[in-house]
């Protein structure tokens, strides 16, 4: 069953995962949660690839709420061992392989990493249902491809202030393989929460 508007209200985090979490946009966000927010702990779990780096966390290293587990979500036994270990509530998933250009010509490993990779960790969060009670997954606006970019032309010259790109009416349209495999990872978080009632967002930035 789905939760309550009472059990979702009453819902505090204790101890949130962050895939992904030494790279540059996460490692900032979790910086900031992790000051912000000393009564919650903050478990980073990345794999430490080419677009992530441990120095960037360097802030908040020594700090009581802030764990490291250096680890590839394509592990679901690590990954299943830190939710246990650290009694996760909350995971935040940043993991991902990045950059499009990158993506062109090693496009296979996007897929592994980006789409196999935020499936193993829907699984291990299926398996935690009980104790993991919200999935946030950081994907992007590439998942719109030309989409995006032809709305805003036609609507540029509009009068009334209307919003010149509509998300939630917008088709997914991936043009490189990059956007392609963050589009399928959507996807694939979108079927969880249909399928298994999962409590799930979906950012795209």
């Amino acid at each position: 069953e789905m939760e309550t508007p009472t059990a979702m209200a009453s819902y505090k985090p204790k101890a949130v995962l962050l895939t992904g979490g030494a790279g540059f946009i996460a490692s900032n966000v979790c910086i900031h949660l992790v000051q912000k927010h000393p009564d919650i702990l903050f478990v980073v779990y990345d794999k430490i690839d080419y677009c992530s780096n441990i120095k960037n966390l360097s802030p908040v290293f020594r700090m009581k709420n802030f764990e490291f587990v250096k680890g590839d979500i394509l592990s679901a036994d690590l990954v299943n061992f830190a939710i246990s270990k650290f009694r996760i509530d909350t995971i935040y998933h940043f993991a991902a392989q990045t950059h499009v250009d990158n993506s062109f010509g090693n496009s296979l490993t996007f897929t592994s990493n980006n789409v196999l990779g935020t499936h193993t960790l829907l699984e291990c969060w299926r398996s935690n249902k009980e104790q993991v009670k919200r999935f946030i997954h950081v994907s992007t606006d590439e998942v719109y491809g030309e989409n995006k970019v032809s709305t805003n032309i036609r609507k540029m010259d509009q009068k009334d202030g209307a919003s010149a790109f509509e998300e939630s009416k917008s088709m997914l349209l991936p043009t490189n393989p990059y956007a392609a495999s963050k589009a399928a990872a959507e996807l694939m978080v979108t079927a969880y929460m249909h399928s298994f009632q999962l409590p799930a967002i979906i950012t795209r930035g």
